[in-house]
């Protein structure tokens, strides 16, 4: 009668389940190392664009109100929202695709300036990454300045400053001298848009009941966050 030999089935088994491991241990520890290869100095290109405007030069309310709807811990997290992040991730997990929400506005910098918009894990790795390495370089107000130098406010408007200019007659600048300032209403309403920007009629706000809606949303979310008065709140809310 031969013996039978103890702990080959459990060893095999222990094998077959590290693999998968070891490979997703390989995958991660690969993007991460694609991540860290991204020169992030390119990033002070983007002050070159012709209607640049550095947040420091801005009314405080404006650069906010962008803080206030897109990323509310912009200035506690390191570059990462992970509990926003690891939601996304779980979602997508759960509904087998990657989704594109949970990123703080550094990680949304990143992608909209490194990255295509693929929707991918791989790139979601690198793109973490690149943000952790951005907030270790520069400083929250150049960061923010940056996101708001790239964002698509539609209409072929690639900055805040165009996005002011083209749909209020107004500056994002505090000491423009051919423009009005932008309102606190007008830079609520443009942190609405961000989100999907041809669906928004910034032009004819008055008629888009959904453009309204949001805007009353960002212009709570401002007050309750501390980045304006109850007074800014109700003269917003006047003039929708």
């Amino acid at each position: 009668m031969k013996r039978r030999k103890r702990g080959f089935g459990c060893f095999g088994c222990a094998s077959i389940l590290l693999i998968p491991l070891l490979i997703l241990v390989l995958y991660i520890g690969f993007n991460v190392y694609k991540g860290t290869t991204i020169d992030i100095n390119k990033v002070q290109q983007i002050e070159t664009k012709q209607n640049y405007v550095a947040t420091k030069d801005m009314q405080k309310y404006v650069k906010n109100a962008f803080v206030a709807v897109e990323d509310k811990r912009f200035y506690k997290h390191d570059g990462v929202d992970w509990f926003g992040t690891m939601r996304a991730l779980f979602v997508s997990l759960k509904n087998g695709e990657m989704s594109q929400g949970g990123s703080s506005i550094t990680q949304q910098l990143v992608k909209n300036y490194y990255f295509s918009q693929e929707k991918s894990l791989s790139r979601k790795i690198q793109e973490i990454v690149v943000a952790k390495r951005l907030e270790n370089n520069y400083s929250k107000d150049q960061i923010l300045s940056y996101y708001l130098n790239t964002i698509y406010f539609g209409d072929n408007n690639y900055t805040i400053e165009d996005a002011a200019n083209y749909y209020f007659k107004a500056s994002s600048h505090i000491q423009n001298q051919y423009y009005k300032q932008l309102t606190v209403l007008e830079a609520a309403m443009l942190a609405s848009t961000i989100n999907a920007p041809s669906t928004y009629d910034v032009e004819n706000y008055k008629q888009d009941s959904a453009l309204i809606s949001r805007t009353k949303s960002t212009l709570k979310k401002m007050l309750d966050q501390g980045y304006i008065n109850q007074s800014d709140y109700n003269n917003g809310l006047n003039g929708l």
